[in-house]
């Protein structure tokens, strides 16, 4: 079986919607609407997608140009943002939303030019305008789950780098794998989950999130009142007061977050094995780190997902390293939101709040420019953080090699 290395850090980032006020909003409040038209009828289309860092990037078409959006099943509908606008892109008015901290907000929302996913037209499409802390100029916008909704049914394989669209109901019929139930949240996909014993939640599918599976912490702990403890002790290597997430009204609270391992872990029938992962204070959710192990089909009609193990087994061993660190903005700055006790990064002389001023004596000047850093894989780096009792230069490599 395929035993794949997830790097050991994080960087604490999740949809950062713009946090405009409602009293400068102009133009309607407008609902959540599929009323875009896809110009092909009874067509299979196979698109080529790019792997990149545990995310997928489809190619959109739009005026000519070839723009590079992340496929993001968390989102309900199309995302663009305000550092980086669409040609062409006209202002419809605004939405209320929620962001990845359960933060609600009223947006902007813009209709977008005919945009073109392989071979098919996409007229009329709505598309949220957020803000990034990070601009990435390799990713131009967001494809949400409204594409699928719209009634497109899709298999997502990574391994191939495919992505399959098609409107035909029964085209993925006789595929076999893993079938899945989901239930439509905030336009959303909903799984549900078993993470140990006998207790069951319901997951985000978010493949705008890099990690194989995270769980809310208060879900957590209903899970652990609701089974014996000898269950759910030997599942916690860690706990941290911490912060990882980050939505658009800022970063989430301090709070405690459990580093966990699961021997076992079930999406529906199917066994996710030796999976490490963290609790979080947004949404429960299987991300785009399943991928790497398995391709996916969505059948929008039948409200379906099916699992495709690449190596053809009945289960997945994950076998993924624990997060050791995540870095998170404040008040412009990056800063350390929570470290592992047993990690490299702790071991070094990382605690939380440490605030990162300079690598290797040169100034960093803001949360961008920490994430953007050129850094290289296997090369050791000074990192001179600032804390309450002054300043302190920590040896690390950020990008161990693997």
């Amino acid at each position: 079986m395929m035993r794949a290395r997830m790097l050991r850090w994080l960087l604490g980032a999740s949809a950062c919607v713009c946090a405009e006020s409602v009293s400068a909003q102009t133009g309607p409040m407008l609902h959540y609407s599929l009323d875009f038209e896809v110009s092909a009828t009874d067509f299979v289309d196979t698109i080529k997608i790019e792997w990149q860092r545990h995310q997928v990037y489809v190619p959109v078409v739009i005026d000519g140009k070839v723009l590079r959006f992340l496929l993001d099943t968390g989102a309900g509908q199309t995302v663009v943002f305000d550092d980086a606008p669409i040609r062409g892109a006209q202002p419809a008015g605004w939405i209320k939303t929620l962001d990845a901290l359960g933060r609600r907000d009223s947006v902007p929302v813009v209709t977008l030019p005919p945009m073109q996913i392989g071979s098919e037209r996409f007229t009329g499409c709505r598309a949220i305008v957020q803000h990034r802390v990070v601009r990435r100029a390799t990713v131009d916008g967001i494809l949400g789950f409204d594409i699928f909704a719209k009634g497109l049914c899709a298999k997502i394989d990574v391994r191939a780098g495919i992505l399959v669209l098609t409107d035909r109901r029964r085209f993925f019929d006789v595929e076999g794998g893993a079938e899945v139930k989901y239930k439509l949240r905030y336009h959303t996909p909903y799984l549900r989950v078993n993470p140990f014993g006998r207790y069951r939640e319901q997951a985000c599918f978010d493949t705008g999130s890099r990690q194989v599976y995270a769980i809310n912490y208060e879900s957590f702990r209903q899970g652990e009142e609701r089974t014996r403890p000898e269950m759910v002790s030997h599942l916690i290597e860690g706990r941290c007061t911490g912060r990882y997430a980050m939505g658009h009204s800022g970063t989430e609270r301090l709070g405690e977050v459990l580093f966990l391992h699961f021997p076992q872990f079930y999406i529906g029938t199917l066994p996710l094995c030796d999976l490490h992962t963290l609790t979080t204070q947004g949404t429960s959710h299987v991300g785009a780190g399943v991928l790497e192990h398995s391709a996916v089909i969505i059948n929008p009609h039948r409200r379906r997902l099916i699992f495709q193990p690449y190596e053809g087994y009945d289960r997945v061993v994950v076998d993924n390293r624990q997060t050791e660190i995540a870095f998170v903005a404040d008040r412009g700055l990056p800063v350390v939101g929570l470290v592992w006790e047993q990690g490299i990064a702790y071991q070094q002389g990382f605690r939380v709040g440490d605030v990162i001023i300079r690598i290797d004596g040169r100034p960093v000047n803001d949360f961008s420019s920490f994430a953007l850093w050129p850094y290289e894989q296997g090369r050791e780096y000074t990192f001179t953080v600032h804390r309450n009792d002054g300043q302190h230069d920590l040896r690390w490599v950020r990008l161990p090699k693997e």
